[in-house]
């Protein structure tokens, strides 16, 4: 899952980065800074205790900040989103805190110029392919007349300043994936608020939206556990800004997570809900899908009542399934595959 993380120069995308991932994202011109999310999961740490493996790894969502500087915040916003066009979501950060060198803030009027900027360079992509099959008729050459068809239906949506997610047929179809337009991804409006500020900020949106006090959270990310929890008690905050963060892109983008569990690694893995057990296998290593003969699979929850594989096996809650499974969110799997 990789998400661009985007907005005007002067939104505090830097602070937003450090406070999700607890990375700096160090000044350099078209600088492309990429950290992770974990995904936190109560699930694995129960069964980390369990096995006491190895290693202990969280999903997590990967994060990748642009920070090209152009002339002004919009060219500098222009330029960045080329970098983010095979980002599966936008995290789209707005000012709302004060700034002696700036306007006061103004969420709902940055929000507005993302969203305008998307449509342009959509509307620029459109276009020009347009032209292109055009010269291309022209010399004989047929095409593909649903790649057309779907072309002239985004043209028409960006015409009338629809983002090209609202159009369930054109932002799910394949001919044109290849395009990246940004439009057509889903976003989160990440408000950036001060740290003495009103964190229960919205915006007149469809789009989701969080409020986060973006400077304290990034120091946050960086305490102990010990040492978050008082201070995320002291400000009344029941849990990180991160946290919120990801599960609202999980929830977005209708992910969960299955795990695989053993001394060796105890791991959490994103699918899309409704994904088979065979595209699952592939999540974790092609051979694994190659080689696919059954999934054994346990649901957390009844892992957890019974207290091992064993009891479970007892229990008749141990079961093999084939391809075709659609996996569960909370599922243990151990993939059988022989290559």
């Amino acid at each position: 899952m990789k998400a661009g993380l985007i907005g005007l120069a002067s939104s505090g995308r830097d602070t937003i980065f450090r406070a999700l991932t607890g990375l700096d994202a160090v000044p350099g011109l078209n600088e492309q800074r990429q950290g992770e999310a974990p995904v936190e999961d109560p699930r694995l740490d129960w069964l980390s205790s369990v096995f006491s493996p190895k290693k202990h790894t969280p999903a997590r969502v990967d994060l990748h900040l642009s920070r090209p500087l152009g002339q002004n915040p919009s060219e500098s916003l222009k330029l960045s989103l080329e970098k983010v066009r095979d980002a599966d979501v936008l995290l789209v950060v707005l000012r709302n805190f004060e700034s002696p060198a700036l306007e006061p803030p103004d969420p709902l009027k940055e929000a507005a110029a993302v969203e305008s900027e998307l449509l342009v360079t959509d509307y620029v992509t459109v276009e020009k392919r347009l032209e292109r099959i055009a010269e291309e008729r022209k010399k004989g050459r047929k095409g593909d007349p649903a790649e057309q068809e779907l072309l002239e239906l985004a043209k028409t949506a960006l015409e009338a300043n629809a983002p090209l997610r609202d159009e369930a047929k054109i932002a799910s179809a394949p001919q044109l994936k290849g395009f990246g337009f940004l439009s057509a991804k889903p976003a989160l409006y990440i408000i950036n608020c001060p740290d003495g500020g009103d964190d229960s900020c919205r915006i007149d949106s469809k789009s989701p939206q969080i409020a986060l006090r973006g400077s304290l959270e990034s120091e946050i990310c960086r305490l102990d556990p010990g040492e978050a929890s008082e201070f995320l008690a002291d400000y009344g905050l029941s849990e990180p800004g991160r946290a919120r963060v990801v599960k609202t892109v999980y929830s977005m983008m209708d992910l969960i997570s299955f795990f695989t569990a053993g001394e060796d690694e105890c791991k959490a893995w994103t699918v899309s809900r409704g994904e088979d057990a065979l595209s699952a296998a592939g999540k974790i290593h092609s051979d694994i899908k190659k080689g696919f003969i059954r999934a054994e699979v346990v649901a957390f929850d009844d892992f957890k009542a019974c207290g091992g594989f064993n009891e479970a096996k007892k229990k008749g809650l141990f079961r093999l399934e084939g391809k075709t499974y659609v996996v569960a969110d909370g599922d243990i799997v151990h993939f059988r595959f022989n290559v």
